[in-house]
């Protein structure tokens, strides 16, 4: 487990998230101020962490992959994503739960706007954050002489969602307060899982 460094939402990318394209539409005084209040808001409470695990695999085929600790996954797809890689890192990120918290105050209240800012942030600090993660993985990974794959998380494919409590089990997602309800979501919301490989 590592701690993220200062994520930092990015306007834009909110902007993005909510549905505003910037070339195509000028956006009312208020509405800017309200996004920019509740970015500055969301800003201050989220609470990035990250979890890491890696294993060297042991073997591959059709749509099994075996890692040298035990650890097995089941699918096609990710077989495939890994058919020329020696290893492979699972990544867990979060960015804590006070920003859901805050959304659903004001959701009671009925600021549905102000609501759908925060979720939308939430969203983009988890995304930015998986992006610091894999960034750091690939700095280390280049000083080494390999390369990634890109990132695949349970859910996409054939790689089914309940995969992702025995694939949070082995990356240790409990140290950053990550768990799973009983639809295989995770709690805090505002999380991410993803698997990368790694080839030479």
């Amino acid at each position: 487990m590592f701690g993220a460094s200062t994520v930092k939402i990015s306007y834009n990318k909110l902007l993005t998230r909510l549905g505003y394209c910037q070339s195509k539409m000028k956006l009312d005084s208020k509405i800017v101020m309200l996004i920019e209040e509740n970015l500055s808001l969301a800003q201050k409470i989220i609470e990035p962490k990250i979890a890491v695990a890696s294993d060297n695999i042991k073997f591959i085929n059709n749509n099994i992959v075996c890692f040298e600790n035990g650890y097995t996954m089941k699918s096609r797809n990710v077989a495939y994503l890994l058919r020329n890689c020696f290893m492979a890192y699972g990544v867990c990120v979060t960015v804590g739960s006070k920003i859901e918290s805050k959304r659903d105050e004001f959701l009671k209240i009925r600021e549905i706007f102000k609501a759908l800012i925060l979720d939308s942030a939430g969203s983009v600090a988890a995304e930015e954050t998986i992006s610091i993660a894999n960034l750091r993985i690939e700095t280390y990974e280049k000083n080494n002489g390999n390369m990634l794959t890109k990132r695949y998380s349970p859910g996409y494919g054939d790689w089914v969602l309940e995969s992702n409590k025995d694939f949070l089990n082995w990356i240790g997602s409990e140290q950053i307060g990550v768990s799973l309800n009983k639809f295989y979501h995770m709690n805090p919301e505002k999380s991410v899982s993803a698997l990368i490989g790694v080839n030479r």
